[in-house]
């Protein structure tokens, strides 16, 4: 509460409206700990060791409820900039764990947008994670291949006026298999965090998922489900192993903003920075777990993975097809396929065909087929 008010809105609170973009941001604070740090990294616990940690100082800065262009790319104030400004939600509106999903990508973009133009890779010495979201329930690898490879594909592209050497190549050619082969295993640019957002029955969610959303929390690249029960989000980040059962964390608890204070600079300015306070450092962490029968989940959510690397993503999938091939009588949450269906295929052609098939049959029928006469022909009263 009474964090610096969202223009024009007056609001400065997100209290009864803003629990989906605060489970967001712990799975996204889950990610960035994997990233800079590792899935077993713990903070300190003194209070003086905390404002020392690099990691920890930073990750309160990037999330601390201030508007900010350079410094707090995580906050709820730009959360909520990013939801209006491309998916039309108003600040105060209830976010879907979908719409969530791809505010993080676009922040996470933002944010390395940032490191390229100021020339840094942050104080943690490491390039920010790119953000890949499937759309409908679907994992295309070429689509993660080219967002992966974004900056090496730029470096190779060398505009030249020579005509091409030798004939092309097309999908029949050895030639072309090598080709796509050295393209699939391009090392990345950086790390990904894949988020899939799924919905899993209609009006509650279908109980045959149960086992396939718990063995996502076993996986070594899972940063948990962003979901929780009508109209009260949560973050999971685990289950039991049937299914029955998930544990998540809460975010309605309501606790104060933090604040800024003036300092000063090295060359006698002075500049406001987050303060880090005994209240704020106390707010990233909490002992209160909740746990959640299945039964009341809402059936919309979106379960999240971190991959360091392209190895990572593709002992993911191998896992993934693992279980599959296991649990063959269960349905699987989302699908992993090679690429994007090509929906703007010209089949001008192939129906001009079907066309004319149909046409010649027609013309046979009513001149009659050699070798049969009326009398061969069958009836049937109706």
């Amino acid at each position: 509460i009474d964090f610096p008010e969202i223009v024009p809105y007056g609001i400065s609170t997100d209290a009864g409206w803003g629990c989906m973009l605060r489970s967001a941001q712990m799975l996204l604070g889950q990610t960035l700990r994997m990233h800079f740090k590792d899935r077993h990294w713990r903070p300190p616990q003194a209070l003086g060791q905390k404002r020392r940690d690099t990691f920890l100082r930073q990750l309160m800065v990037w999330f601390a409820d201030f508007p900010s262009q350079n410094e707090s790319f995580f906050s709820l104030h730009n959360m909520v900039a990013a939801g209006l400004a491309k998916y039309d939600i108003l600040p105060g509106e209830w976010y879907g764990p979908g719409t969530a999903c791809y505010v993080l990508r676009d922040l996470c973009q933002i944010f390395e947008e940032h490191q390229k133009k100021e020339n840094l890779l942050t104080k943690l010495d490491r390039k920010m994670f790119r953000v890949y979201v499937a759309a409908q329930g679907t994992v295309y690898r070429d689509e993660i291949r080219d967002l992966m490879t974004r900056d090496c594909k730029v470096k190779r592209k060398k505009p030249t006026n020579k005509p091409p050497q030798g004939p092309l190549t097309h999908p029949l050619d050895p030639q072309y298999t090598a080709n796509q082969k050295a393209e699939d295993e391009t090392e990345w640019d950086t790390s990904m965090l894949l988020l899939v957002p799924l919905r899993l029955g209609l009006k509650s969610f279908n109980e045959q998922y149960s086992v396939a959303l718990a063995q996502v929390f076993g996986m070594k690249q899972s940063v948990g489900v962003l979901g929780g029960r009508p109209r009260g989000a949560r973050w999971f980040y685990g289950a039991t192993s049937d299914g029955a059962k998930l544990y998540a964390l809460d975010p309605h608890t309501v606790q104060a903003a933090p604040v800024r204070q003036v300092t000063k600079t090295a060359g006698g300015g002075v500049r406001q920075v987050i303060a880090l306070t005994e209240n704020y450092l106390r707010s990233f962490q909490t002992t209160n777990q909740e746990t959640v029968d299945l039964k009341r989940v809402d059936p919309s959510l979106a379960v999240g993975f971190y991959c360091e690397n392209r190895k990572d993503f593709k002992d993911l999938c191998n896992s993934l097809l693992a279980w599959k091939h296991a649990n063959k009588a269960a349905p699987e949450l989302f699908a992993v396929s090679d690429s994007v269906p090509d929906y703007s295929a010209n089949v001008s052609s192939a129906m001009d065909e079907m066309l004319a098939m149909s046409v010649s049959a027609e013309s046979l029928e009513e001149s009659g087929a050699p070798g049969r006469s009326d009398e061969d022909e069958e009836y049937v009263l109706l």
